[in-house]
């Protein structure tokens, strides 16, 4: 019997040693009847070479099994190739089922059954606590995520109510700047040919054509204003009842901007029989003027002090 065991075995080696290896699927495409695709896919593919298996038998296309490019002569080569269905990696750990094991016996097959029958009775009830916790954590977490949301709109709806207020509180001040500018503008137009007076005493005539003429030769007798050079003048603003000592500034127009720059010494002033000759400034240049003066006195006072420390 050991004799023939061994012959068996000697003549399966042959057998298996003859088989080829390789086969190639048809150039043409054959009939179903002519031809029964051996790779598991079991897709005609023209010309595809494929290989067998050592241990199961069953051939494989290059292409299903990473052999792509290889010739029919380099996959004779393969020694011992398997399959994916029959290769086991030795590095790859794999869970062993109880019912694959090879030392079974009643006590597994009889504990097996008993852990089985106490998860099918475990499992509804862990799933409805599954269920119950998943649903009440989503509910928590949504509601969170509202309120977060609502808080974050809340406050990009306030950021941008203040950014809007902000750019049109910008515009407004823009506006009124430009509008500052320009009447500014208008009225250093009408003055530039002005000259002013301040502290002139206003004549006590009845009518307003003999008071103008009082002005008139206060401004060519006593201020020495030529008479080329002289054009009009009059009183600025209207008398106030409440204040019968105070004098209205006398405003003389001159008839070039020469004249305004000789008679106000090139705007610094001219002193004139006690009385200043000044330019006639809008608002907004006497304010310019008046705080250039403040810092030159502040300056001033400052270097003073230092020298009284220096010099006790």
């Amino acid at each position: 019997m050991n004799d023939l065991n061994d012959k068996k075995k000697m003549t399966e080696k042959k057998e298996a040693a003859t088989r080829k290896k390789v086969v190639q699927s048809p150039e043409k495409t054959p009939s179903s009847s002519d031809y029964e695709c051996l790779c598991p896919c079991k897709k005609y593919i023209v010309g595809e070479f494929s290989v067998g298996c050592e241990q199961c038998e069953k051939f494989w296309h290059y292409s299903c099994v990473g052999l792509t490019g290889l010739t029919e002569e380099m996959g004779s080569l393969l020694e011992n190739w398997l399959c994916p269905d029959c290769f086991e990696s030795p590095h790859s750990y794999k869970e062993v089922a109880l019912s694959s094991s090879k030392n079974d016996c009643v006590e597994n097959r009889a504990v097996r059954e008993i852990i089985k029958e106490e998860l099918q009775l475990f499992a509804p009830k862990l799933t409805k606590s599954l269920n119950d916790v998943i649903n009440g954590s989503t509910e928590k977490t949504v509601n969170k995520a509202v309120h977060l949301y609502s808080e974050v709109t809340a406050k990009s709806q306030k950021k941008v109510i203040e950014d809007l207020s902000t750019a049109q509180a910008s515009e407004n001040v823009i506006s009124k700047v430009q509008t500052k500018m320009h009447t500014d503008a208008y009225e250093r137009n009408l003055r530039k040919l002005n000259l002013c007076v301040v502290k002139v005493p206003e004549s006590n005539k009845a009518t307003s054509k003999q008071r103008q003429e009082d002005d008139a030769k206060f401004c060519l007798e006593t201020l020495k204003i030529e008479k080329r050079d002289f054009i009009s003048c009059h009183r600025a603003g209207k008398p106030d009842p409440k204040k019968p000592d105070y004098c209205r500034p006398l405003i003389i127009k001159t008839a070039d901007e020469e004249s305004v720059n000789y008679y106000s010494n090139h705007g610094k002033g001219w002193k004139e029989s006690s009385y200043w000759i000044n330019l006639d400034l809008c608002r907004a240049d006497r304010e310019i003027r008046f705080l250039a003066r403040k810092e030159r006195k502040k300056r001033q006072d400052g270097a003073a002090q230092k020298n009284l420390l220096k010099n006790p």
